[in-house]
């Protein structure tokens, strides 16, 4: 199970506003920072047919298979640094 936590949930209403969807969360190529498999980030209306769907806080997040196995028991997190939004994952303390 993914958990998500205040910031994160904060972040995925900054980025959606009143638009309808949520935030979903893809396998990629290769993560930015060249270490380890790779997550893309980006609003959607509504989830892919085979997305699972994570509900929380009022939120939505849309999760590709990869991504969810990528993601089972780990936390997301995120915090605004200057003019850029930047979600993390990493194990729960």
């Amino acid at each position: 199970m993914l958990t998500i936590t205040e910031d994160a949930i904060d972040a995925i209403r900054a980025v959606m506003g009143s638009k309808p969807g949520g935030i979903r969360i893809s396998a990629a190529q290769q993560s930015m920072n060249g270490e380890g498999p790779g997550l893309m980030v980006q609003p959607a209306p509504a989830p892919a047919e085979e997305d699972a769907v994570v509900e929380t806080g009022g939120t939505q997040l849309y999760l590709d298979s990869t991504a969810m196995g990528m993601l089972d028991g780990k936390v997301l997190d995120a915090e605004q640094d200057d003019d850029a939004l930047r979600f993390s994952v990493h194990q729960p303390e």
